[in-house]
């Protein structure tokens, strides 16, 4: 009898073992104003053991022979002092078998506001999108000599510039990429609002209004251009990629958007990336003399170059309302099928850990 319990116990430890599933790991990268980078990490079910941390200026290319620190995973984060001339990736490698990799979200830069990488987001199936593949920006007519390095230490192919005819003419881009896209999205021009706001015939409400709606108009009013991108996109010899407006937060956001839903990254993480942009955009360095305004007229210049969640909330509920679901809208619309959204996954994404 009591080899028989032996026995099941030594068969149910296997099966157990072998059948259960593969802890979920969140890890996140922030540059500190020292200088140093905050490596955090999360795992569930929480995990002993050991996690190594490895660096890199390319997040496709690790030597994994000696680690920049490593402790126990349950420590949860630890600050390092990069030793990488360009950007650094750190890949984080627990108890020797599973992996991510992280990096700093925003490059900073000088000129270029909102200037992030796509990267490192994980879709519902808990695949990660790579790091250094695809970008989202403000103008690159605003880079400096600095910015340039920085660009051209990411070593992009192909700028997606999202811009009119009028802004390309007055802000030419000072980074040039070897291939340029210029498809210039229908229904976005801030700039027609200033005047109104100063001159008060609009207010707070009136640019919470126009905001709202803003989006469900790009949806509906460019999917040739939409189409374009993604043709684009579903090239692997045109990355890394930059997609690009004005500021980036509303025409690149869009844009942005249907790319992370593209590849089945959760709405609520979608939201989050859009909202970033917040904390990436001072409207007083694009504002002359913004503290002289009153109250009113500086509430509603705030809101103008503001990301509002109701503005994408809105966006994919008309999108929901009107097409059943946003793949529906993207396989009826911009003729993205699933073969195509496979495609791109199989581009932008890594295996699920």
């Amino acid at each position: 009898m009591s080899k028989k319990v032996l026995f099941l116990f030594l068969y149910l430890t296997l099966v157990i073992g072998c059948t259960s599933e593969e802890p979920k790991i969140s890890a996140a990268c922030e540059l500190m104003p020292n200088g140093t980078y905050l490596i955090k990490w999360e795992t569930f079910p929480p995990m002993e053991g050991r996690v190594k941390v490895y660096e890199s200026n390319r997040p496709d290319s690790f030597d994994l022979t000696y680690p920049v620190f490593e402790q126990n995973i349950q420590t949860g984060y630890r600050s390092v002092l990069s030793s990488m001339l360009l950007r650094p990736y750190f890949k984080l490698v627990f108890n020797r078998k599973y992996s991510t990799i992280v990096s700093g979200r925003t490059v900073p830069t000088q000129g270029i506001f909102n200037f992030r990488d796509l990267g490192g987001y994980y879709t519902r199936d808990n695949r990660q999108i790579r790091w250094g593949k695809i970008y989202r920006s403000g103008s690159l007519g605003m880079a400096t000599g600095y910015d340039r390095r920085i660009l051209a230490g990411l070593h992009l192919k192909t700028l997606i510039d999202f811009r009119t005819e009028q802004e390309s003419f007055y802000y030419p881009n000072k980074f040039k990429t070897p291939q340029v896209y210029n498809l210039p999205l229908r229904g976005n021009g801030h700039d027609i609002f200033f005047d109104e706001i100063l001159s008060r015939k609009m207010h707070l409400t009136d640019i919470l209004d126009y905001d709202r709606d803003v989006f469900s108009f790009m949806l509906e009013n460019n999917t040739d251009y939409f189409i374009r991108m993604f043709d684009v996109l579903l090239d692997e010899k045109n990355y890394p990629v930059v997609i690009s407006c004005f500021l980036g937060k509303d025409r690149t956001a869009i844009a942005s958007a249907l790319i992370l839903a593209a590849l089945d990254v959760k709405e609520e993480t979608i939201y989050e990336d859009y909202l970033l942009s917040n904390t990436l955009i001072d409207y007083h360095a694009l504002v002359r003399n913004a503290d002289s305004y009153t109250f009113d007229i500086q509430q509603a210049i705030t809101a103008l170059y503001s990301a509002h969640t109701e503005t994408i909330r809105h966006a994919f509920a008309v999108i929901r309302t009107n097409y059943g679901s946003i793949h529906n809208y993207m396989e009826k619309e911009l003729h993205l099928t699933t073969k195509k959204r496979e495609k791109l996954k199989s581009i932008l994404l890594d295996d699920a850990l």
